[in-house]
């Protein structure tokens, strides 16, 4: 039927129960029909009236009408429960209207064939839905084929999926490969670009004239040469970040009034440090620039003083260290980075079981709250 000249599908959904609906149809929608994907949403998925208006208003394009009783049932054949499918439908509500036999199934037999299967494989899609929107031979198999040229077996490809699941989903082989060259190029040899992607798979990602950057960064104002095996390891912390972001912690130690020579010296030492969030920085720093009176020099060459976990470590040790010798309980005091330096075990030995008659409250509370 024609009105005002556009084609208008007849489309009729019927609702049997709590069994879904069933859908028929004459020809290939011209618009969502969206009232009815809210229906469906509300009652088969359990959505709220307004999560099922704001996932339906997602819906840009359905090209066949299928029963999306037939999706949800695959998904939960797979290993989604139905928490996992209302957020992937609520990020992606089209998933419902995908061809099982001919999209969904051989999507997910293609990460079955790698080795990911069940919670795994759910982890991974839960934390990168726009993969079933992806092309199996356009996209999701080339990438999967360059990851497994680099990495050298499926195990090492699922390895890094695991850790970074956007890569299957990454829309560019072109920035993966030419990333691969420019690390070739450095003088990084095949089995240290392995490596450097294992444990920093986000290499991958950034821009090659990102990369290019921050490897002459890390060689001329890092001071580190591309030979010492500590040259990776910070560009790999400074690709985690965008590059305001690593400024603003760098800013976040100037404050404290570090130099750039005492930032260096830190990152030369423990890269890692970085990678702490600003908050985590600002304590520390407070705690051990401010109460302990630490120079900025003796943290940046000792920087596993800000590594240590500050709720569980740094802070319990640091009152029951600074009580105890207070209070003279201790004939052989220590500096407080080397009874940091010691196991839990140890401090517990030396510093806190032999003052438990004296401060029993206290030993209880350092207990607690080292979670021993």
């Amino acid at each position: 039927m024609l009105v005002k000249g556009r084609a208008i599908s007849s489309l009729i959904f019927k609702f049997e129960g709590n069994n879904g609906f069933l859908f028929q149809y004459s020809t290939v929608a011209a618009t969502t029909p969206t009232h009815l994907i809210v229906n469906y949403l509300i009652n088969s998925l359990g959505f709220s009236e307004q999560e099922a208006i704001s996932a339906s208003a997602k819906v840009t394009r359905i090209n066949s009408f299928k029963n999306p009783d037939i999706s949800v049932n695959f998904l939960k054949q797979t290993g989604f429960n139905d928490t996992h499918i209302k957020t992937l439908v609520s990020k992606s509500p089209e998933l419902l209207f995908h061809d099982v036999e001919k999209n969904l199934k051989p999507k997910l037999q293609c990460l079955m064939e790698l080795g990911l299967s069940g919670s795994d494989l759910v982890s991974v899609l839960m934390r990168d839905c726009s993969f079933f929107n992806r092309g199996l031979d356009t996209h999701i198999r080339p990438v999967i084929n360059c990851l497994r040229n680099l990495l050298g077996s499926d195990e090492n490809v699922v390895k890094v999926i695991k850790r970074t699941s956007w890569l299957i989903s990454y829309n560019s082989c072109m920035t993966i490969e030419a990333n691969l060259n420019l690390l070739q190029s450095f003088g990084c040899s095949n089995d240290k670009i392995k490596n450097f992607v294992l444990t920093c798979p986000k290499i991958l990602k950034i821009s090659t004239k990102r990369l290019e950057e921050m490897l002459h960064r890390v060689e001329k104002d890092v001071g580190i040469s591309r030979d010492a095996v500590m040259f990776y390891h910070i560009v790999g912390v400074l690709a985690c970040f965008s590059e305001s972001t690593v400024d603003m912690k760098f800013g976040i130690f100037k404050s404290f009034g570090w130099s750039d020579t005492d930032i260096l010296t830190m990152l030369q030492k423990l890269p890692y440090c970085v990678g702490l969030s600003e908050a985590r920085i600002q304590t520390a720093l407070t705690i051990l620039m401010e109460e302990l009176g630490y120079k900025s020099i003796y943290i940046a060459t000792h920087p596993s003083l800000l590594a240590y976990s500050l709720e569980k470590r740094l802070i319990p040790s640091y009152e029951m260290w600074k009580l105890v010798n207070e209070k003279n309980l201790i004939k052989s005091r220590r500096e407080f980075y080397t009874v940091m330096t010691w196991p839990k075990s140890k401090f517990l030995e030396k510093y806190v079981l032999p003052v438990k008659a004296e401060l029993p409250d206290l030993y209880d509370l350092y207990i607690k709250r080292i979670g021993k």
